[in-house]
């Protein structure tokens, strides 16, 4: 008993240590004291709608996060200009689409730098830039549309279970894992997927300049490196972060660069968080847990 309230002890005194030390470290922000400076915004992961970090998985950059950051940096008269540093794969839709919404409509001058992945709708952020910059063998492109979801009627047939939908509409378990497609869900579904397509054109073809037609010979999925991408008319320039910074000077009409970086530090306390709620979440889950993760359907960019 004695060891365990020691133990909650130090517990609890570590808290308050990370809980005093998050609000110093917050306390104060470089990028509000910027003069003539340009801010670099990352885009690092697969883009989502609300950010989800994990200290043993994969990152997800939330699109209130980044369009957040977007309106601090439009907004702080210190800033001239924007560069969008990506490195992504793309992401859910919606979340996609409203990254690139925000970015078209800066006004300041805004420049996108593809490092090594700028693919899909991390693509349709980049395209929104006024300056679309990639490495010449950076990943590029795959403008499509993608939904998916596992399927386990075969399996359910082969242990004789039987699936019974108790429903009050004709379409309401389309895309359930226990039942297989009927040819009018499938249909129904790729119509719903190409109009999303079409906007994700619409806008390429808008923020690059290529007539939809162009961009629709394009819009098959393929991924290409910065080179060709440039060919095609997707990028406008081969370089590097120095490439980009260069570039967002000229635009801004500025001598030297004051870089600030608009990125969501975490604190002592976050990370105090993080560790105790994923202990007990890895404790915690089963294979139900994974199960119902995997029936969800999903469409993404």
């Amino acid at each position: 008993m004695g060891k365990t309230k020691t133990i909650l002890t130090i517990v609890i005194v570590l808290y308050l240590i990370a809980l005093v030390s998050s609000k110093l470290l917050t306390s104060t922000f470089k990028e509000d004291m910027v003069t003539n400076g340009i801010a670099i915004i990352k885009i690092d992961g697969t883009i989502v709608s609300t950010e989800t970090n994990s200290i043993i998985g994969q990152n997800g950059i939330g699109s209130d996060t980044i369009i957040d950051n977007l309106k601090k940096a439009e907004k702080n008269d210190g800033v001239k200009a924007i560069i969008l540093e990506i490195n992504s794969g793309g992401g859910a839709v919606v979340a996609s689409k409203e990254i690139a919404d925000k970015v078209h409509s800066i006004k300041k001058p805004t420049v996108a730098l593809i490092r090594e992945v700028g693919a899909s709708g991390a693509y349709w952020v980049a395209s929104a830039a006024d300056v679309v910059i990639a490495d010449e063998l950076s990943i590029t492109g795959s403008i499509s549309v993608v939904a998916s979801y596992l399927e386990f009627s075969g399996l359910l047939d082969k242990y004789n279970v039987t699936y019974e939908s108790l429903t009050t509409g004709k379409y309401k378990d389309t895309g359930s894992p226990y039942k297989e497609l009927t040819p009018e869900e499938k249909a129904l579904l790729l119509k719903k997927l190409n109009i999303i397509q079409d906007k994700f054109v619409s806008d390429v073809a808008r923020n690059r300049n290529l007539s939809k037609e162009e961009v629709r010979k394009l819009a098959d999925g393929m991924i290409y490196l910065g080179i060709e991408a440039k060919q095609l008319g997707l990028v406008d320039l081969l370089g590097n972060r120095d490439l980009a910074i260069e570039k967002a000077k000229a635009m801004a009409n500025l001598k030297k660069e004051n870089l600030v970086e608009y990125a969501k530090k975490p604190s002592l306390l976050h990370i105090f968080d993080k560790l105790t709620a994923e202990s007990f979440y890895s404790l915690g889950q089963g294979l139900g847990d994974s199960i119902k993760k995997e029936k969800e359907f999903s469409i993404l960019t």
